[in-house]
Parts: C-alpha cells; sequence; structure tokens
C-alpha cells in the first residue's frame, strides 16, 4: 500500500483547523499527523514530524506564517509543499515570493480544495517519478538522486523568481484551477456565466479561465485601469474595444 500523504496543520483559528481537518479525513491518501494553533510551536513540529504537506495561516499571533517558513528555511527539505491557508487574498504574492506551492482563500469553496489536494498528488507524483529516474542512473554517473531533485528545484524555483521579477507589471488572478500571473494587455474580456454563477476570463490568445467565486465586477475592475464594465455581465479591455 502506497504511504499516505503526511499533513500538518498550523492556524491560531480552530474552526479553520477543523474544517481543513475534516475534510483532509475524508480523502484515503491523505493523514492529518498534528495539527498547532500556536505560530510559536510550528517550527519544532514541522521538524519533529517531517510532514509531506505543511498547511500554514499567515496572520497568527507572536509570528506570521511567513515568519515561521523564512525560520525553517534552512531545516526542512526542500521537498516540503507549503500551502498558505488565509482570510486574505492580499497574501497572495507574498505567497509566492515564500515559494509557496499554493495558497488556499478562507473560507474555501470544496472544487478549489479539491483541486489543492490534486495538485498536492501530482506534485507528489512528480516527486516519486523523480526518485524513479534517480535511482536508475549508474553508480559511475555524477547524477545521485539529491542532485536530480536539486536539479529540479532549482529549476521551480528560478522559473519562480523571473516571474516574481515583474511582479509589479503583472496581475495575480485567481482561477479554479490555480493561480495566473498576466501583464494588463493579455486579458481580453470577462463574463458572467449564469450556468455556474462564476467569471470567466477569456484572454488575447482565445484560452478561457474560469475565476473564483470570490471574484467580483469589483475586484476585476480594480485590476487595471484598462477594463471596462459595458453591462453587468461583461467587462472589456478598452486596448481591444470588443467584447
Amino acid at each position: 500500500m502506497q504511504d499516505r500523504i503526511k499533513v500538518v496543520i498550523v492556524d491560531d483559528e480552530p474552526q479553520s483547523i477543523h474544517r481543513l481537518q475534516d475534510d483532509l479525513a475524508t480523502l484515503e491518501d491523505f493523514e492529518v499527523i498534528a495539527t498547532s494553533s500556536s505560530a510559536v510551536s510550528a517550527k519544532n513540529l514541522v521538524m519533529s514530524i517531517q510532514p509531506d504537506v505543511l498547511f500554514i495561516d499567515v496572520e497568527m499571533p507572536g509570528q506570521t506564517g511567513f515568519e515561521v517558513l523564512q525560520s525553517l528555511r534552512d531545516e526542512i527539505p526542500m521537498e516540503l509543499i507549503v500551502v498558505f491557508y488565509s482570510a486574505f487574498d492580499k497574501y497572495m504574492i507574498d505567497a509566492l515570493r515564500a515559494s509557496a506551492f499554493d495558497f488556499l482563500l478562507k473560507p474555501y469553496q470544496q472544487d478549489e480544495f479539491e483541486l489543492v489536494v490534486d495538485r498536492i498528488r501530482q506534485k507528489m507524483k512528480d516527486g516519486d517519478d523523480v526518485d524513479e529516474d534517480a535511482s536508475s542512473v549508474p553508480e559511475s554517473s555524477s547524477c545521485s538522486s539529491e542532485s536530480v531533485l536539486a536539479s529540479q528545484k532549482a529549476q521551480d524555483f528560478s522559473g519562480m523568481n523571473g516571474m516574481l521579477g515583474t511582479a509589479a507589471k503583472r496581475l495575480a488572478i485567481q482561477t479554479i484551477s490555480g493561480l495566473l500571473m498576466l501583464k494588463p494587455d493579455d486579458v481580453f474580456s470577462c463574463t458572467f456565466d449564469e450556468a455556474t454563477h462564476l467569471w470567466q476570463l477569456k484572454l488575447s490568445n482565445g484560452q478561457v479561465y474560469k475565476l473564483k467565486r470570490q471574484a467580483t465586477a469589483k475586484t476585476i475592475l480594480s485590476m487595471s485601469p484598462s477594463l471596462a464594465q459595458v453591462r453587468q455581465d461583461c467587462i472589456i479591455n478598452l486596448d481591444y474595444l470588443l467584447c
């Protein structure tokens, strides 16, 4: 039987811990090993348990989740999957800068939770595949499983840092399938879908993404001065003058 994915939850709100813990308990391949409502004790907890996944709140008494992660940076395996779990979407960019794997906005919808869980599963599977590939390298080779993993992580972080280097000129947009970093002129239009009650984002290249349920016309319009609402269910980029 495949090992279960070990999870630690750190959040100063007991009800948030309980909800996330209950949802994870319904999954056969996940196991919540420990929870803590104290950011101060989080470091020792993570160090002693060495979980696969850490769900951690941002705003907590004593220390923020970012400070906890920073204190762990040189002492935890690079493979640790960190998901920031917060009621404030203003922390999304900071979460990316901290090399977080994902950001779950409280209170989350079930489909958003499932998407994060599926991404974690895929990440764990990708890690296992790397291990298998590394184990097939002859001993005489200069490659080792550690160097293969380190190389993969370095590429991940390099890509993330490159993306964040221009964050001031980009939009951080939460879709139901993950976070998009876009230039303002990448956005072609947004239309509200009555069937799903979700805003749909259309890019200039024709790709369409469904935004998370928290998205409103007001939050979409605030992303760029070139966006304008021409109907209750339609927002356009004035640079294209089409809807």
